[in-house]
């Protein structure tokens, strides 16, 4: 029966290099779950319910991980929105105060001009 080996991208080990002997090996190399898959089958392989389980566990863990990262990325943008929001907010509230103070200013300079200008006038029309 052959021996199983490395594909040459499994990191830091030599391609073809036999796994038999590696402590990384997901299966169980004493015999499997059931029992070890029938008679002649060589203990380095897994059965189709085992590998399908190791999938789905697989999978459960990817989709926790996904789910983490997402709800991550959802509060830092959530974050993120709401500093933009306040930044808009103290902005729109220090525009509100200067244009108070503009139309107080222009208030008081047509006060100081018309006021006069208009008792000028009448000066002129009704006092002469």
């Amino acid at each position: 029966m052959a021996t199983p080996l490395r594909s040459s991208n499994d990191n830091n080990v030599p391609a073809n290099t036999p796994i038999e002997n590696d402590e990384r090996v997901l299966y169980n190399k004493g015999g499997n779950s059931s029992d070890g898959g029938g008679g002649n089958m060589n203990n380095d392989y897994v059965t189709h319910p085992e590998l399908k389980l190791s999938e789905e566990q697989t999978q459960h863990k990817l989709d926790n991980k996904i789910t983490q990262v997402d709800n991550k990325i959802d509060y830092k943008f959530d974050e993120l929105d709401k500093k933009i929001d306040s930044k808009f907010d103290l902005l729109n509230s220090k525009l509100d105060a200067q244009n108070k103070l503009i139309w107080w200013i222009i208030r008081l300079l047509t006060a100081g001009v018309v006021l006069p200008a208009i008792a000028y006038f009448v000066k002129i029309i009704f006092l002469k």
